[in-house]
């Protein structure tokens, strides 16, 4: 169920950027070379961390709006007996995500705000439609895929206290393994669902997608620590 992992790419600023551009800093010219409001799709199998990068950039850049399942996931949590298990509600946090997702895209950016939406990714045809969908209502759609090991993702799940069912879990690094490469080598541009592809392991993700939410929006982020479940490894993916 594993394959050796392709050459991860950082976001650079443009085709003449893509050598020597530092880890997490991307040039200032971005802001002014990208027309149209930002939209980041944060992908990744379950586990990846995904929920965690998406709460940190909210805190750090309060002007950002995210979307993400987790948010369904707690208030119809709350609503139930703690006995009841998430596998038996996850399809209505699911299906109340994608409306909500389709309707903001819908609505179009309210002022300018970034918006950050979490999704697997590993669906070919949803992840194009997404980001076609995107683009037609005034978008500017950037995926950002976040590329774990197997063992990752596993102890992700472990540390979030949600542990995806095997067989789910199988069709979901099934699939990501054998677009990993393709998403490796995407360059997005204008005429595609997507205007930029990064895929980029979890340490590197959270600085490159604050530092794009940062510098498309008016306000200046907050300073202080993105919040993250303590301990585990999920709350420090790069600690050694």
């Amino acid at each position: 169920m594993t394959t050796p992992a392709p050459l991860l790419r950082p976001a650079p600023d443009s085709p003449d950027d893509a050598h020597g551009l530092a880890p997490g800093v991307v040039p200032d010219r971005v802001a002014d070379r990208v027309p149209g409001p930002l939209m980041i799709v944060v992908g990744g199998v379950p586990g990846a961390g995904k929920s965690t990068l998406l709460a940190g950039v909210a805190a750090d850049v309060p002007r950002a709006l995210v979307l993400d399942p987790d948010r369904y996931r707690r208030r119809i949590a709350a609503r139930l007996p703690s006995w009841v298990p998430y596998g038996s509600y996850r399809w209505l946090t699911h299906t109340l995500h994608a409306v909500a997702t389709v309707l903001y895209l819908v609505a179009g950016a309210r002022r300018g705000r970034p918006l950050l939406v979490h999704d697997t990714a590993t669906r070919e045809r949803r992840r194009e439609l997404l980001g076609l969908v995107a683009r037609l209502c005034g978008w500017d759609p950037v995926l950002v895929a976040v590329d774990v090991s197997l063992a990752e993702a596993l102890d992700g799940q472990l540390d979030r206290g949600r542990v995806v069912q095997p067989d789910e879990f199988v069709r979901h690094w099934e699939r990501w393994t054998a677009q990993r490469s393709l998403l490796a080598g995407a360059r997005g541009g204008a005429r595609g669902p997507w205007s930029a592809v990064h895929l980029m392991a979890r340490c590197d993700a959270f600085g490159q997608v604050r530092e794009l939410v940062r510098r498309r929006s008016v306000v200046v982020a907050a300073s202080r620590p993105a919040p993250g479940p303590s301990g585990g490894r999920a709350a420090n993916p790069c600690a050694a």
